[in-house]
């Protein structure tokens, strides 16, 4: 049985090696791929620096960026539609992608971002992609691991950190989520949960850390290469381990799909996260407005940094109890109402907390409790869309609510990644063309960070 201090050596152990981004660099500049990252929410962000995120994927739009930006992200929110809306939406851009890199003979590089704990429409977008690209027999590369929140996969088991304890994925809150619960911290055996009889076990292979950290790259890519691994799960436990594997992976020539976490697009693209900005970096301009944050992500990890937050710092916080929310007959009414007093608040210069209840409520099957965290973020855009004060900055607790809120609320259409504000919290900067131009936009994942952090980043900004 591994123990945490295995994995805590793990993990000192590749923080010391050099890794491969100067491969990597030279490899990609000898032969050069357009890589797109389709982020089924914006939290996929949350290890890179002045890269743009596209929220709209029209042809023209696509094109443009295929031309322009080396490496980009689509901003799909697929985690938020039902299951078949996934899939067609995957296989659309599939066949886009296609399509307009054969147009401008570009080489595709596509990355399928999801949640380092393993939620999302896995495999049927990954499945819709392929078809979608005319890669059927694509292999399937599923690397989780991410390290700034706390993401390590050892021994096949993906873990997640609390402190110096490391919890097996399928023992936290995250797989009993209610659309997207599973049952296997083993990815393998992950791999077969989701595919339900369509993989078989002797398909699914496992890069180790020993392969990874061995002296031969060329062995890596020949055991991507092999015939009877339709399937690969990653271990790693620092960027250097990703950074071999990524490696690899470019000099294998194999047909791949990657399913990832946000730390792979480092790795594939040769550089490591970059310093955290600074409070000058984030807000260059003086504001009187208050700043508004928007909390809408349920899990325990969200719950208990807004307990903190109540505690400690200094804002009106305003709840929106969802079961009312659900059984309010004017909700557009209430709402409109709310906006304004939001509005005469922030023009005074007042900090707001805006957060649901935190009492999950649930549907009675899978799709109509993501119908219920749908409507619940629809209520929250809903607040944000009626504001006329630009706020300081806004800051979004959720990867479902931080979509809405700036495509349907802010109307973002290009934002560039600034870089991040603490490990692992993207700060966008939105387009001109957007309701709030030049905002900074500060997306929070539901699940990064200590009971402190949500506090800890607002207070950086003070």
């Amino acid at each position: 049985m591994t123990t945490d201090q295995q994995i805590l050596n793990a993990i000192q152990e590749g923080d010391q090696l050099i890794g491969y981004q100067k491969e990597i660099r030279q490899h990609l500049s000898e032969n050069p791929r357009a890589i797109v990252v389709l982020d089924d929410d914006p939290t996929g962000t949350q290890t890179v620096q002045n890269i743009p995120v596209v929220t709209e994927w029209s042809e023209t739009v696509l094109a443009q960026e295929l031309q322009q930006s080396p490496v980009f992200f689509i901003l799909t929110n697929s985690r938020s539609l039902q299951k078949e809306e996934a899939v067609a939406l995957a296989s659309t851009l599939g066949q886009r992608l296609k399509k307009l890199a054969t147009k401008y003979s570009k080489n595709l590089l596509i990355i399928s971002r999801s949640d380092s704990t393993l939620r999302g429409h896995y495999p049927d977008e990954v499945d819709a992609l392929a078809k979608g690209m005319g890669v059927g027999l694509a292999k399937h590369v599923l690397i989780p691991a991410f390290f700034e929140g706390g993401r390590y996969t050892y021994n096949d088991i993906h873990y997640v950190r609390e402190g110096d304890s490391f919890i097996p994925a399928a023992e936290t809150p995250f797989a009993k989520d209610s659309t997207f619960g599973y049952k296997s911290s083993n990815l393998r055996e992950y791999i077969l949960e989701k595919h339900q009889a369509s993989a078989t076990m002797d398909q699914v292979a496992c890069v180790s850390i020993a392969l990874i950290r061995g002296p031969s790259i060329s062995k890596i890519s020949e055991h991507i290469g092999s015939k009877n691994n339709r399937y690969i799960a990653v271990n790693a436990t620092s960027h250097a381990d990703l950074e071999a594997f990524a490696l690899a992976s470019l000099r294998s020539n194999e047909d791949m799909l990657y399913r990832t976490a946000a730390s792979f697009v480092n790795a594939i693209t040769g550089k490591r996260p970059g310093p955290c900005l600074s409070k000058e970096e984030v807000l260059p301009l003086t504001s009187d407005s208050g700043a508004l944050v928007v909390v809408g992500s349920y899990v325990p990890k969200t719950t208990a940094q807004l307990h903190h937050l109540k505690e400690h710092y200094d804002a009106r916080f305003i709840e929106l109890d969802v079961e009312e929310l659900l059984s309010d007959t004017n909700l557009e009414i209430t709402l409109s109402k709310r906006a304004g007093e939001l509005d005469d608040l922030l023009e005074k210069g007042q900090n707001i907390v805006v957060y649901t209840s935190r009492k999950v409520v649930k549907g009675c099957s899978k799709e109509e409790s993501l119908q219920i965290v749908n409507l619940v973020s629809k209520a929250l855009t809903t607040l944000a869309d009626g504001l006329k004060t630009q706020p300081r900055f806004i800051l979004a607790k959720g990867g479902i609510t931080s979509s809405d809120i700036a495509v349907k609320s802010l109307q973002i259409k290009r934002a560039l990644v600034l870089g991040q504000l603490i490990k692992g919290v993207p700060v966008w900067r939105a387009d001109d063309g957007s309701k709030f131009p030049d905002l900074p936009y500060i997306v929070f994942p539901g699940n990064v960070g200590s009971d402190a952090d949500l506090y800890n980043a607002l207070k950086k900004l003070e």
